[in-house]
């Protein structure tokens, strides 16, 4: 009997735990439930109708020859179309003939042309968006492997888009005028929609710049100016990028200035402030005090150095020609894919341009077994000429072999009549 009793008691308090822990399951479970709906609420309030808002991207872009605008007149359309700034920085139209709209922003010509067509229209409505982009020129100093003035082509939006994606970083602004420093904001866009079948309507002409990382964005951007010039160095400190831009006219002119910390690009793969780049941009990459080993592999896997740079070596050496090395790679790395070197060759000779643009001539004492980087096995540079010169002796025995040479040939000449005549001549 008391078997039996203990039996039921321990069944119960089974029972018992198992409804307490049921119990307890179904609590947490809405509390779970409750804080996820709690928090889920919090990040959707988060988002402010604001953020649908257009970023005005082109607020400071500064038109001039070779931008094609699309200018719609509301409500009168037969005066609507395409206009392409010439070679004078002006506009075209039949009634009001020719504009100068140079240096002027998209606001700023907006309202220009609202006021002159006043003469001919009631209360003139105009919308202008950029349909060609000129192409830019930028310059980039520095710490790069070819530093200089580039030019990147133009690019064509699609047609009848509306191209207002963008993203922004904060800009500190230094007006070079007035040196009155304030912090601005400056857009980073992206105008061309994506590819693919989500738009149906893309329609792009023309060459555009290399794309690097978003695969959306068809401008030039600080990457593209970087990989452009030949890419980083391992003294290249990108952590402070300086980038000057002109200031619109309206606005007062001048230049404005910003710092930028692009290390999040290398390191993290983060393109925010992977900025676009407008014409007449002037960008310096300071040194580093100290070499930086890991800024070539990074900036190799994030786009913005190139593998291989090209040389190309001759003289004497078995296979002269052009060939591909690593992007730091030495003079030993030559060597090593053309030679060995042929015999009686001597010093090694060095023909390339600096940074400055000034030409380098020099002889160099290779030594196979020196560090790379080193006088005797220098790092090399795209478009180097090297050359394998002949040693003392190598000169001396091509001399004498000159000088021989018109006389064995005449004794040869000779044997060959005796021995044809049976005579001695």
């Amino acid at each position: 009997m008391k078997s039996s009793s203990f039996v039921l008691i321990k069944k119960i308090n089974r029972f018992k735990a198992l409804s307490i822990n049921i119990f307890g399951f179904l609590c947490l479970s809405g509390f779970i439930s409750a804080d996820v709906r709690q928090v889920f609420a919090e990040e959707i309030s988060s988002i402010d109708s604001s953020y649908l808002e257009s970023k005005d991207e082109l607020e400071d872009y500064i038109l001039d020859t070779g931008d094609t605008l699309y200018i719609k007149f509301f409500n009168v359309p037969e005066l609507s179309g395409l206009q392409t700034i010439n070679e004078n920085g002006e506009i075209y139209f039949d009634r009001t003939k020719y504009t100068y709209v140079r240096g002027l922003t998209i606001k700023e010509i907006t309202e220009l042309l609202e006021k002159r067509f006043k003469e001919f229209l009631v209360d003139p409505e105009i919308e202008i968006r950029i349909k060609t982009f000129k192409p830019i020129r930028v310059s980039l100093t520095g710490e790069v492997r070819t530093p200089g003035a580039m030019k990147f082509p133009a690019f064509t939006t699609s047609t009848g888009m509306v191209f207002n994606e963008s993203r922004e970083f904060n800009l500190y602004n230094l007006n070079l005028t007035t040196g009155d420093i304030n912090q601005r904001k400056l857009k980073r866009e992206s105008y061309s929609p994506k590819l693919g079948k989500q738009n149906l309507n893309s329609d792009f002409s023309g060459n555009v710049p290399n794309s690097i990382k978003r695969s959306n964005d068809y401008v030039t951007t600080l990457s593209n100016a970087i990989l452009a010039a030949g890419g980083l160095t391992s003294y290249s400190d990108i952590s402070k990028i300086e980038i000057i831009r002109d200031i619109p006219l309206g606005k007062g002119g001048g230049k404005k200035r910003a710092i930028i910390n692009f290390l999040s690009y290398i390191e993290k793969s983060d393109p925010t402030y992977d900025i676009r780049l407008f014409d007449g941009d002037n960008i310096f990459i300071p040194r580093r005090k100290e070499k930086d080993s890991s800024i070539i592999p990074k900036s190799i896997l994030s786009g913005l150095s190139p593998k291989f740079i090209k040389v190309s070596i001759a003289g004497k050496i078995e296979n002269p020609g052009s060939v591909r090395i690593p992007i730091e790679g030495s003079l030993s790395d030559v060597m090593n894919l053309t030679g060995p070197r042929k015999p009686l060759s001597g010093r090694i000779y060095l023909i390339r341009y600096n940074k400055d643009g000034t030409l380098l001539r020099k002889n160099i004492q290779y030594s196979a077994s020196a560090t790379p980087g080193s006088p005797k096995n220098p790092y090399l540079v795209d478009d180097d000429l090297i050359t394998v010169k002949n040693s003392i002796l190598g000169r001396t025995s091509g001399t004498l072999k000159a000088i021989t040479e018109p006389f064995v040939g005449i004794y040869a000449t000779k044997e060959i009549v005796e021995q044809i005549s049976g005579k001695e001549l």
